[in-house]
């Protein structure tokens, strides 16, 4: 009998927690919140996210990577095809949002115009902030890093940026003709003159001629070449209408400092005396033609986004590359010298008022900035799409599987990585390990993982990414949206024009020729324009 008494009660217990289990299953919310992503499937159902995002090719009936994302998360996609025209999708995302239709995640690839900052003003947007909390660290990092301030409305985030990785644009410099003219790479404006110097006079090719130049300006704002020199100067990104930080903390427009004129004045100096193409102001930006001129001796270095381009220049020619990385020159105070930060994104993830689970599309932004959530949507499933990961000091290089990565994309239109790897729930280039720097963004940004296959690397300066993160900077509204201090093109247009015509006419003329240049600038409204931007910056600050 006692023995019936306890087995009748071990039934109860299991009728009992039965009848629970069915009772919390069919009140709950539509798959709950399921916590922080990547905790996995569980029982309940998963839940689904409505997604605007351009598909680029890939089957999210089949796509392998798309159900493991799904997996992971516990969750399910609807996914509402961008088309693959950018203007294209702007048209149909303006339509939805403005009709209303029930959408709650949108991934757009173009920039935040007055419509999308109306729709902030109209609450169309869900911020951010709202739902974000000690569990999402690496969306914190992200809206609240330094660079991205720039993009709040009324302090609040409704536009989460993909982060650019570190700009592939840098600078090389022919270690031949650095060996044959007996100096060092230069670390300061000084040095610098020394060596296009006698890159253009001292014969570095031996050829017996003088037909070599230091550096060559491919366009005629001279932005590249140009703004290696200015940021031996000053911080900067000098492409016209750029802002900077002055020593007393305040901010004025490049044009207008000091430190923009005596940039200017040493190109000047450099033009007088040959040491690169007078034809500058007539130049376009020709496909391949500096690196043509580097392959055939004629300039000792350049601006280049990545190498591989001009090391089959190389080959086809039939010589060697003997080319080393330029890092930026230092200021005159001796402090680090920069390069331009990227300062934007691959585009943005706004969460729309008609999100019906917005504290899962966080929880799977959040999963999507870790380790995990990067590798799998970079180059997919371990031991499927590749098969082996090694370590080479700042590059993880993965061997692929060309033949399963085929069955889900086409590497012939997307290479080796996952067609979404870039604008879809990430960013691209490779790992910002932000949890390694307690999670500050502006920290982690330097030291960046690059992700490379092991079909990229074996050249020289595949590293050209992480190297360039090391000096990357950002300068003042870099990636503002404020309209107050954006500048208009028409004050840009006086800035190269003037200071176009400061280099080209005599070196007598050069400071009234700054100065013409300046007051029209002025007057065209640049007055105005540096006024806006400090009550912005101390707004800011």
């Amino acid at each position: 009998m006692k023995f019936k008494r306890t087995l009748a009660s071990i039934f109860s217990c299991i009728m009992l927690a039965s009848c629970v289990a069915v009772l919390t299953s069919s009140c709950g919310d539509e798959g709950g919140s399921g916590g922080t992503g990547g905790t996995g499937g569980g029982e309940e159902e998963p839940v689904t996210i409505r997604w605007f995002q351009d598909l680029r090719g890939i089957d999210p009936e089949t796509d392998r990577v798309i159900a493991e994302i799904e997996k992971i998360n516990n969750i399910k996609f609807d996914f509402v095809a961008a088309p693959g025209g950018s203007e294209e999708q702007d048209q149909k995302l303006n339509l939805m949002v403005s009709t209303g239709e029930q959408l709650d995640l949108v991934t757009m690839l173009s920039g935040i115009d007055t419509l999308r900052q109306q729709w902030v003003t109209d609450e169309v947007l869900l911020a951010f902030d709202d739902y974000i909390g000690d569990d999402h660290p690496n969306l914190n990092a992200i809206i609240n890093a330094e660079i991205y301030n720039y993009l709040k409305i009324n302090g609040k985030s409704y536009f989460q940026a993909m982060p650019l990785a570190a700009g592939n644009r840098g600078y090389i410099i022919k270690q031949d003709w650095l060996d044959a003219v007996g100096l060092d790479i230069p670390t300061n404006i000084d040095e610098y003159y020394e060596v296009i110097k006698a890159f253009t006079y001292n014969d570095p090719d031996g050829n017996g001629k003088d037909d070599t130049y230091g550096f060559f300006v491919a366009e005629p704002y001279g932005s590249n070449a140009f703004g290696y020199i200015a940021r031996a100067f000053i911080n900067c990104g000098c492409w016209g209408g750029d802002w900077v930080e002055l020593s007393d903390g305040t901010v004025t427009q490049f044009v207008a400092s000091d430190e923009a004129r005596e940039a200017f004045r040493f190109i000047k100096k450099c033009y007088d005396e040959g040491l690169f193409n007078k034809s500058f102001v007539n130049e376009k930006d020709a496909e391949g033609k500096m690196e043509d001129l580097m392959v055939q001796e004629k300039i000792g270095m350049m601006d280049i986004t990545g190498v591989k381009g001009l090391l089959r220049r190389y080959e086809d020619a039939g010589k060697e590359a003997d080319i080393a990385y330029l890092p930026p020159l230092n200021l005159a105070d001796g402090s680090q010298g920069t390069l331009p930060h990227s300062g934007g994104s691959w585009g943005y993830h706004i969460i729309p008022a008609t999100c019906k689970n917005p504290e899962k599309v966080v929880d799977f932004l959040e999963w999507a900035l870790t380790e995990e959530g990067r590798l799998l949507t970079f180059y997919g499933i371990e031991g499927v799409h590749y098969t082996n990961v090694e370590e080479d000091g700042s590059m993880r290089i993965f061997t692929v599987n060309k033949e399963e990565m085929e069955k889900d994309w086409s590497t012939a239109d997307y290479g080796f990585s996952y067609p979404l790897s870039w604008g879809g729930p990430n960013y691209d280039g490779g790992y910002i390990p932000m949890e390694d720097y307690g999670y500050d963004f502006d920290a982690a940004y330097p030291n960046q993982q690059l992700y490379a296959t092991s079909e990229d690397v074996g050249t020289v300066l595949d590293d050209l990414k992480i190297r360039n993160a090391q000096y990357a900077k950002t300068f003042p509204f870099q990636a503002s949206i404020d309209p107050t201090v954006v500048v208009d093109q028409a004050l840009i247009d006086i800035e190269i024009e003037g200071r176009t015509k400061a280099i080209v006419e005599p070196a007598e003329d050069f400071d009234a020729n700054w100065d013409a240049m300046l007051e029209q600038w002025m007057a065209a409204g640049g007055k105005e324009l540096i006024e806006r931007g400090n009550e912005a910056w101390e707004k800011l600050k």
